[in-house]
């Protein structure tokens, strides 16, 4: 008897496991879920093109220009950017910010130090995007 009793503790827990299954498997198949709720797989997740608008991200640098020999120290900078950009100019020895006139253009004087230097520009415009602009400038009374 106690054999039997075994058998068909484990004859129940089998069915028990069965009708569970099936009866989940037919609440799964019957339920809908919100359009609202859904989150979205890898496959439907698509990048949007950043929209750039004419001219907000206009930056130059006129002078100096790339690799450009200096007799003096101080030396003019002069540029273009988009008139609510910010500018930084940034040495080894120093960082500037200057703000560009209502039609663009900006103009200051950085010293510069003996022998070759790298001078980094960068913008931030309005929209918070960035644009960086490298220039190597060299110190040198020799004459060429």
């Amino acid at each position: 008897m106690k054999t039997e009793k075994v058998i068909l503790s484990f004859v129940a827990v089998f069915i028990g496991l069965i009708a569970a299954g099936v009866a989940f498997y037919l609440y799964q198949s019957t339920k809908t879920v919100p359009v609202d709720q859904t989150k979205p797989s890898a496959t439907q997740i698509t990048k949007m093109p950043t929209q750039v608008i004419a001219g907000t991200d206009t930056f130059t640098i006129d002078t100096p220009t790339d690799q450009q020999v200096f007799d003096k120290k101080l030396i003019t900078i002069k540029g273009t950017a988009v008139k609510d950009a910010t500018i930084t100019i940034s040495t080894d020895t120093s960082d500037q910010v200057v703000q560009p006139a209502d039609s663009g253009d900006f103009t200051l004087t950085q010293t510069i130090p003996d022998g070759t230097s790298i001078i980094e520009f960068t913008a931030i415009f309005p929209d918070g995007s960035e644009k960086k602009i490298d220039r190597t400038v060299t110190f040198s009374t020799k004459n060429f």
